[in-house]
C-alpha cells in the first residue's frame, strides 16, 4: 500500500494493513463483511517516547503499572498441582477488567503491538471469500463431497483438534459448509454423533508433498549422499543427542548396539540425524560447527522417505526404527498437523511390524536377551505411537489389542545406561498411561460404543468411572523423578516431565468429553430432562468437574519454563494443547444453550467460561513463543475471535 493509497476505516481501526486486490473492498473487509469506507479523516499522531503501554489503557481503565509484570509471571510447576483449579496467574489474570464494549474479534487478542501480524496470518490461512467462490458447485441437490477438482477433505474426529460437539454450534449455510478460503468445515450429518470434514485447498499440504515425494530414477543420480551432508563423525554426536532427547521417552535404539554413522541403514541414519537438529545446541561441539550452516531437517527427513520406500518389499528391524522415528518428527510448519502422510506412515509402520512378527511375544523365542529385548521395546513403541497418533487424528485405531501382545513396557525391557533411572521411568509411566488412554478410546469413542452411550448419562459414567479412577491412581503413583515437586527452579537440564503431566490431562478431558456428550444430545427430551433431578445434578457435577480441570491444565501450561521447552515434545503435543482450549470453548458454547443445572444464571455461567477462555488465550499466547508447538493450539481458538463469534457462533 502506497502512502498515497490510505488504509480504510475498518483496517486503520485494527492498525492492519490494508490489501486492495484491485479495487475495494479490501481483504480484512471480506473475511469480516464489513463496508470498505474511507470517511474518517486521517489524523497525523506524534511521535510517542518509547515505553510499554498496558493493553487495558486503550479499552478500560488504565492499572498501575506495579500490575503490569503480573502478565508474565508464571507459576512453578510444583506450586500447580493439576488436581487444583487455581492457580497464581489464573488468579492475577481475573483481576484484569476485559472490556465488553468491544466486540469479541478485537478482545484481548494480541498485546503489545502483535496485533498486524496477527491480521497477516490469519489473512493467510481464512482470507478471501471462502471456498464456494474458489470452488464453485453447480450440483443440484445435496453438495458433494467427494466430487471437488481441487478440495481435499478429511475426517474431524471426535478426538481430533477440532471437536466435531463444537464445531456443530458453528453456523453452516445452505451449502451445510462454514467456509474460509483455505479451509471450510463441511458438516453431513448433525445427530448425537456429528459428523464433519475438513475441506482444505492443495498448497496447504505442499510442504508434505515436497518431502514424501519420490524422486525419479535419474533424480536420484543428482541427489546427494547422506555422508555428503552430515559426516560420520557429526552423526556419532547425533546419535548421542537422540539418546538424551529422544529414547528416553520412545526406547528405539538398544544402548548397546547403535547404528554406525560409516555403515548404518540411509533411512536410520537421516531419520536420527533430522529429528535430532533442534538440539544440537547442548552439544559442545555442534553448537559451534552447525550454528551457520547446519543440515537442512526437510532434507534429511527426504533422504530417509526415500530410503524407507526402498526397503518396503524387506523390511527389517532397522526399517520399523526408522519409521518410528519419521512418526515423531513434527512437522516443521508448527500451524500444520500433517495427519495426512503421517497416518498413512503409520499404516506402513503397522504393517512392516507385523510383517516382523513384533505383534507377538518374543519371550520364550530362542533368541539372544538383546534381541527379544529390542523386539519387545519396539513392539510397544508401535503400540504406543498408534494409540497417541490415532487421539490426535480422531481416527480408529489401526492395533487392536487382541492382536497385539505387548502393550505395555516391563521394567526389564527398558536399557538404563548412561542416562540414570530417568529413563526407565519415563518410558515405564507412559506405557501404563497409553493403557488407559487405549482404554479410553476403546469404551468412549469406539463406532459401537458411540452407539450406545451417545445419549445415555447413565452408561456413560458406569463407562467413565473406572477409567478416570485407574487415571487419578496413574498420576498419584507417579515416581518422585516425574512428580510436580521434582522440577526445582534452578534446574539446568532438559526436563520432559511436562509432556508426561500434559499427556495425563489430555486422557482426562477425553474422558470429561465424553461425559459432557450425553447432555449435548438432549434437544428432543429437553423439558423432560430438567425435571429429572438425577440428570440435573449429573449435568451439575460433571460442568464443574469440566471447569475445575480446564483450569487445571491451563495452571499447568502457566507453569512451563525453560528447561520445559528444550525438551522432546511428542507431534501429538499439538493437540494435546488444543484439547484445553476446546473443552473451555464447548463450555462457554452449551452454558447459554442447556437447561441450567445450577440456580446459577446461564448468561453468568456463559461469561464466567469466556472470562477463563480469554485467560487461556493470554497464557497461551505468552507461552506460544518460547514452545512452537502451542501455536497450533492458539491458532485453532483465535481463529474463532478473529473473524467474530458472532458469526461463527450466531450470538455476541
Amino acid at each position: 500500500m502506497s502512502k498515497a493509497q490510505r488504509a480504510c476505516d475498518f483496517c486503520r481501526s485494527r492498525k492492519s494493513a490494508c490489501q486492495i486486490d484491485t479495487a475495494p473492498p479490501c481483504r480484512l473487509c471480506r473475511v469480516h463483511a464489513q463496508p470498505c469506507e474511507f470517511t474518517n479523516r486521517m489524523v497525523r499522531k506524534r511521535r510517542r517516547i518509547s515505553q510499554y503501554t498496558s493493553p487495558q489503557s486503550v479499552n478500560g481503565p488504565r492499572h498501575e503499572s506495579s500490575d503490569s509484570p503480573s502478565l508474565v509471571q508464571r507459576q512453578d510447576l510444583a506450586e500447580s498441582p493439576v488436581h487444583d483449579a487455581s492457580s497464581n496467574i489464573g488468579d492475577q489474570l481475573l483481576a484484569f477488567n476485559f472490556d465488553r464494549r468491544v466486540e469479541d474479534s478485537h478482545t484481548s487478542v494480541m498485546h503489545r503491538g502483535d496485533r498486524p501480524t496477527m491480521d497477516e496470518l490469519m489473512l493467510s490461512m481464512y482470507d478471501g471469500q471462502g471456498l464456494a467462490h474458489i470452488e464453485p458447485n453447480f450440483a443440484l441437490g445435496q453438495p458433494s463431497l467427494d466430487n471437488h477438482p481441487s478440495l481435499t477433505s478429511q475426517l474431524c474426529g471426535l478426538t481430533g483438534d477440532m471437536d466435531p460437539y463444537v464445531l456443530r454450534h458453528y453456523q453452516f449455510d445452505a451449502k451445510s459448509e462454514f467456509t474460509f478460503s483455505k479451509l471450510a468445515i463441511r458438516t453431513v450429518q448433525d445427530t448425537e454423533v456429528p459428523v464433519q470434514f475438513l475441506l482444505s485447498k492443495p498448497d496447504l499440504s505442499n510442504e508434505s508433498k515436497v518431502i514424501t515425494k519420490l524422486e525419479a530414477p535419474g533424480d536420484l543420480e543428482q541427489s546427494p549422499d547422506l555422508s555428503q551432508i552430515v559426516a560420520p563423525e557429526i552423526g556419532q554426536r547425533l546419535i548421542q543427542l537422540f539418546l538424551r532427547f529422544v529414547n528416553r521417552q520412545f526406547p528405539i535404539l538398544s544402548v548397546g548396539k547403535l547404528p554406525d554413522p560409516l555403515v548404518g541403514p540411509t533411512h536410520l541414519l537421516a531419520a536420527i540425524y533430522s529429528i535430532t537438529q533442534p538440539f544440537t545446541t547442548f552439544d559442545e561441539y555442534l553448537c559451534i560447527e552447525l550454528v551457520y550452516s547446519p543440515p537442512s531437517p526437510q532434507t534429511l527427513f527426504r533422504i530417509a522417505w526415500r530410503s524407507l520406500n526402498d526397503a518396503l518389499a524387506e523390511p527389517t528391524i532397522q526399517s520399523v526404527q526408522a519409521a518410528l522415528i519419521l512418526l515423531l518428527h513434527s512437522p516443521s510448519n508448527p500451524l500444520l498437523l500433517d495427519s495426512t502422510v503421517r497416518w498413512a506412515l503409520l499404516g506402513m509402520t503397522v504393517s512392516m511390524a507385523q510383517t516382523l512378527g513384533l505383534h507377538l511375544d518374543p519371550t520364550l523365542w530362542n533368541l539372544p536377551s538383546g534381541e527379544i529385548r529390542t523386539r519387545r521395546r519396539l513392539s510397544w513403541v508401535v503400540f504406543a505411537i498408534d494409540k497417541w497418533l490415532a487421539f490426535s487424528f480422531g481416527r480408529p485405531c489401526h492395533i487392536s489389542r487382541n492382536d497385539w501382545l505387548i502393550a505395555q513396557l516391563d521394567p526389564s525391557d527398558v536399557e538404563i545406561g548412561s542416562l540414570g533411572d530417568h529413563v526407565h521411568s519415563y518410558a515405564h509411566e507412559l506405557s501404563k498411561l497409553t493403557t488407559i488412554l487405549d482404554n479410553v478410546l476403546t469404551s468412549l469413542y469406539s463406532l459401537r460404543s458411540l452407539s450406545v452411550l451417545s445419549k445415555d448419562f447413565r452408561l456413560t459414567m458406569s463407562n467413565a468411572r473406572p477409567l478416570m479412577q485407574d487415571l487419578t491412581m496413574w498420576y498419584t503413583n507417579l515416581p518422585p523423578l516425574l512428580s510436580n515437586e521434582s522440577n526445582p527452579e534452578g534446574r539446568e537440564s532438559p526436563d520432559d516431565s511436562a509432556s508426561l503431566h500434559l499427556a495425563y490431562q489430555s486422557v482426562k478431558i477425553l474422558i470429561l468429553r465424553a461425559l459432557l456428550r450425553p447432555f449435548n444430545n438432549t434437544d428432543d427430551h429437553s423439558t423432560e430432562l430438567e425435571n429429572n433431578e438425577e440428570w440435573r445434578c449429573a449435568l451439575s457435577q460433571i460442568r464443574k468437574t469440566a471447569s475445575a480441570e480446564a483450569d487445571a491444565a491451563v495452571g499447568l501450561v502457566s507453569s512451563l519454563r525453560p528447561s520445559h521447552y528444550q525438551a522432546f515434545w511428542a507431534p501429538w503435543s499439538k493437540t494435546c494443547f488444543a484439547c484445553i482450549v476446546n473443552l473451555l470453548f464447548l463450555l462457554a458454547v452449551t452454558a447459554r444453550q442447556q437447561p441450567s443445572p445450577d440456580p446459577v444464571n446461564p448468561i453468568d455461567e456463559y461469561e464466567q467460561r469466556r472470562e477463563a477462555l480469554d485467560r487461556a488465550r493470554t497464557i497461551f499466547r505468552l507461552h506460544a513463543k518460547s514452545l512452537d508447538i502451542i501455536r497450533f493450539a492458539l491458532l485453532r481458538i483465535d481463529a474463532v475471535f478473529w473473524i467474530g463469534w458472532e458469526r461463527v457462533l450466531g450470538f455476541s
